[in-house]
């Protein structure tokens, strides 16, 4: 970049901080003709987000907003046929936000009659149709477009065991046992008359379940339901896990389809529909020595239950995936301070790196009919007069084992030498710091580097995007080990001047 060039670019500021756009949502429409996505703005007059959901036209290369209103966890998700798209809309209070999320989503929620909206690409019409009081948690379509499985909580259970809550004496025993109460889900099966959408749509039970629901995937092959389990208190990881449910034999209790003590999520079925696959982050154990991991792609055989692991032959964390047309996929994988796309043609093949621009790719989705890929990208090269960076490694001298992590300087001075210096340390201890772009509360070197710092962000032990070993090697040693992992890129800072 020429000088008078880099001089055209506004500098960062503080501002850009507090006005900065995140897309946490993108899928394609089952025929490929249209995006849908997310935008993410902070809003200040309400105290909150503004969460706006967009369709985009690929070929008119037209975007229309259908709601600045989207509920800020539950996705909405298109139906079998394309011709609609399911959403819930934000229903919780604007004063709800000086309690823990999960207090507020089950005192605070309104009671009053809910409602899963129905846009029609046809008319652009949002329709509402109700499917009474209870807390939503997750839903997904079958393989028609005039019913859905929906997960909900009773906020009927809050409203009953709610006497207690502001004894100050045990406040936190009576809170503890309240979120215990909470956690129980009832799945139904809602069908909407095609006639008429406004009417309030059939609900019927199909099962109620001892946990919180966090996804529903539907198989049609075997007409099940998948589920994964949830909570907010993580006191066990044997809490979350996948389950399965036979519609055709309600009756039965749920099978439980994992045991390995992992976060699940992601769940997508395979083309062929023989198959479920879904991301998995060990997170410690209660049965095991150690068993923390980075994020890995696994793909479960619904018929006998073999779980194997994908992309055995990529040793960094997986951010995310997409399955194309012909039965492959696409993840998104970090290694070191980079996140780029790979491949693999089966699920049984070889991973294949897809050189891209160095950065950040956050997300992903793929067109069924055409394979048209679709992503979120961010990096520290854009528009504004921002820092430059640049990977810096250097040895932990104890055991020769090699670090690295990021160096911002400050606009225009790339390689200069005798700056003051800021370590800023990243939490986790696994969330590593990535080449991206995103100035919000936690990744504000940037901006101290605007302000005249060399900023070294550093990955020590522990942190993704280096290996198993990389994150295991921080047993036992929590503080001792990144700390001399930390200084020793101090040192050799100062030894390059």
């Amino acid at each position: 970049v020429s000088s008078s060039t880099t001089q055209t670019k506004p500098k960062l500021t503080l501002d850009e901080c507090f006005e900065y756009t995140t897309f946490p949502f993108i899928r394609f429409s089952p025929d490929g003709q249209y995006l849908l996505y997310q935008t993410k703005i902070p809003s200040w007059n309400s105290n909150d987000f503004e969460n706006i959901l967009w369709i985009y036209n690929i070929k008119q290369q037209h975007k229309t907003i259908i709601t600045r209103n989207l509920h800020k966890s539950i996705k909405p998700q298109w139906s079998p046929n394309g011709q609609w798209i399911a959403l819930f809309l934000n229903k919780l209070p604007a004063n709800s936000s000086d309690q823990n999320q999960y207090q507020r989503l089950m005192n605070n929620y309104p009671q009053i009659e809910q409602y899963i909206y129905l846009y029609s690409l046809s008319t652009n019409d949002l329709l509402p149709v109700q499917i009474g009081k209870d807390i939503p948690l997750a839903f997904t379509w079958p393989n028609t477009d005039l019913s859905l499985y929906l997960a909900t909580t009773n906020t009927q259970i809050t409203m009953d065991n709610n006497s207690d809550m502001n004894n100050e004496e045990w406040k936190d025993v009576i809170q503890y046992r309240q979120n215990k109460i909470y956690e129980q889900s009832s799945i139904y099966r809602i069908v909407i008359d095609e006639h008429n959408y406004l009417l309030p749509a059939k609900r019927s039970l199909v099962k109620n379940v001892p946990f919180l629901v966090g996804e529903l995937l539907f198989v049609p092959l075997q007409s099940k339901l998948l589920i994964t389990s949830v909570s907010p208190l993580i006191e066990s990881l044997e809490v979350f896990e996948i389950y399965s449910i036979d519609l055709r034999d309600i009756v039965s209790l749920p099978v439980r389809l994992t045991d390995d003590e992992s976060l699940e999520s992601g769940l997508r079925l395979s083309k062929d529909g023989t198959h479920v696959l879904f991301l998995s982050r060990s997170l410690g154990s209660g049965r095991k020595e150690f068993n923390d991991t980075q994020a890995r792609l696994y793909s479960m055989n619904l018929i006998d239950g073999q779980i194997t692991r994908l992309a055995q032959s990529f040793h960094g964390d997986i951010y995310d995936y997409a399955l194309n047309s012909y039965g492959g996929l696409y993840i998104l994988g970090q290694l070191g301070t980079e996140v780029q796309i790979y491949s693999q043609e089966s699920l049984s093949s070889d991973l294949i790196l897809h050189s891209g621009w160095n950065g950040t790719y956050e997300s992903i989705t793929v067109s069924n009919q055409n394979n048209f890929i679709a992503f979120i990208y961010s990096s520290t090269q854009i528009q504004w007069n921002l820092p430059q960076s640049k990977t810096y490694q250097w040895k932990n001298e104890d055991d020769h084992q090699m670090i690295e992590g990021l160096l911002h300087y400050p606009p225009g001075k790339f390689q200069v030498k005798n700056l003051p210096l800021l370590v800023l340390i990243h939490g986790g201890p696994y969330l590593g710091s990535i080449n991206r772009f995103l100035p919000d509360w936690y990744s504000w070197a940037p901006l101290a580097a605007t302000e005249g710092w060399l900023v070294l962000e550093p990955n020590y032990r522990g942190s993704s995007g280096y290996g198993d070993k990389f994150i295991s090697d921080l047993r036992y040693r929590p503080l001792s080990l990144p700390g001399r992992d930390i200084l020793y890129g101090v040192d050799q800072l100062i030894r390059d001047g």
